[in-house]
């Protein structure tokens, strides 16, 4: 016989605690939790993605390696197209140039090479040829003034005397102008630079292969233009500072002693100054121009001990009183140190640069082709006074 079942006794309930004392346990409670959280390690931040796209990023990506592959990608362009006229853009040797160009154009890069239709666009440069060679010349890094797209010929309409100004007496008529025009007009003078290229590079489908072709062609336009715009003669050039300066403002040097080299390096630019040309030396961009055997001899020049130029030292930014230093291969041997006002001297760049591609001679048995670029350029220079030359220079 069983016994009786065990009574069901309820759960003891839990105690009640203060309302003075749970605060305390809830703030207790809450500063271990946090103690807990920060002991925890923190998980590793993520690295920043630094990986180039070795096709389509340029490996030193700047704004003027940017200038020179917008220049490489027309020439291969231009091959390309050439290949396509003679239906063998389809041969697999093409195919890796084909994927490259259409790549960059999906990728939106360098939208000015090609046309919203879809096709290569013209073979002529949106972009100044100024700006692809101002960093190898001289004359366009002083400061030299450029005006484009004039066509065949300007007539400036400028005066070599400079502006007139003067003061009117109430109800008096201004005094009669007796200013003339200068004949100075810019034309037309055809230049061009040939590049003789191997098939392999044209085809090859990166970015910074295509950089190092407009690369090469922007330096050797560049050459030129310091060459013609310093002493070119014409008629088939254009004529450069030295034909169009004053016979007046070129004087031989004073001699080699160290004060005689102080006196050549001052009287130039006192020359230029004595014109009074409206601006002054540093708005007009004043500054010298010489060999690099001139600059190093000057450089190195000492007198009781002290450098007497030690501001031609300073090989990115030579000065010389206070004036930048343009210092060229283009002068070797040609024994001047000169001064002149690059905003007085303006190149025109009558057209867009041209790239066109051909074949010479024994290109086919090379493997190689032929890229050439036109320009279209002429110089003038406003004010017969804004340069001057010490010829003569033996140091």
């Amino acid at each position: 016989m069983s016994g009786p079942a065990p009574a069901n006794n309820p759960a003891t309930p839990p105690p009640v605690i203060p309302a003075s004392l749970k605060s305390y346990i809830d703030a207790e409670i809450a500063r271990g939790v946090e103690a807990a959280l920060a002991s925890r390690p923190n998980p590793p931040a993520r690295a920043p993605i630094t990986g180039k796209d070795l096709q389509l990023d340029l490996t030193e990506d700047t704004p003027q390696k940017r200038l020179f592959a917008s220049l490489g990608l027309r020439m291969k362009a231009a091959y390309l197209a050439r290949a396509r006229h003679f239906d063998v853009a389809g041969k697999s040797e093409f195919k890796g140039l084909v994927a490259f160009m259409e790549r960059t154009k999906s990728a939106g890069q360098f939208l000015s090479v090609f046309e919203q239709g879809g096709a290569f666009a013209r073979e002529t440069m949106s972009t100044e040829l100024v700006a692809l060679t101002r960093p190898n010349s001289i004359l366009l890094s002083a400061g030299m003034r450029v005006i484009s797209d004039y066509g065949s010929q300007l007539s400036m309409g400028s005066v070599e005397d400079g502006v007139k100004v003067y003061w009117i007496a109430e109800g008096e008529p201004p005094p009669p102008s007796n200013v003339t025009l200068g004949k100075l007009v810019l034309t037309v003078h055809k230049l061009g630079a040939l590049a003789r290229l191997t098939n392999d590079l044209m085809r090859l489908g990166a970015m910074d292969a295509s950089a190092l072709v407009g690369e090469d062609m922007a330096a050797a336009f560049a050459l030129e233009i310091d060459t013609t715009g310093l002493k070119g003669v014409g008629p088939k050039r254009p004529n450069g500072v030295r034909s169009q300066m004053k016979d007046s403002q070129r004087n031989a040097s004073a001699g080699t002693t160290v004060e005689k080299m102080i006196a050549d390096t001052r009287s130039v630019k006192t020359a230029v100054a004595k014109a009074n040309i409206a601006g002054g030396l540093r708005a007009n961009g004043g500054f010298y121009y010489l060999s690099t055997d001139t600059h190093d001899s000057l450089a190195q020049l000492r007198d009781n001990g002290n450098w007497v130029f030690p501001t031609l030292q300073d090989e990115e930014n030579p000065t010389l009183y206070g004036h930048p230093v343009k210092v060229t291969e283009t002068l070797a041997g040609d024994k001047v140190l000169g001064f002149g006002l690059a905003k007085q001297f303006i190149m025109g760049e009558a057209q867009p640069l041209e790239v066109a591609m051909g074949e010479n001679g024994n290109d086919f048995a090379a493997d190689a082709v032929t890229m050439r670029g036109i320009a279209y350029v002429d110089f003038l220079l406003r004010y017969p006074k804004a340069f001057a030359e010490k010829t003569g220079v033996a140091y």
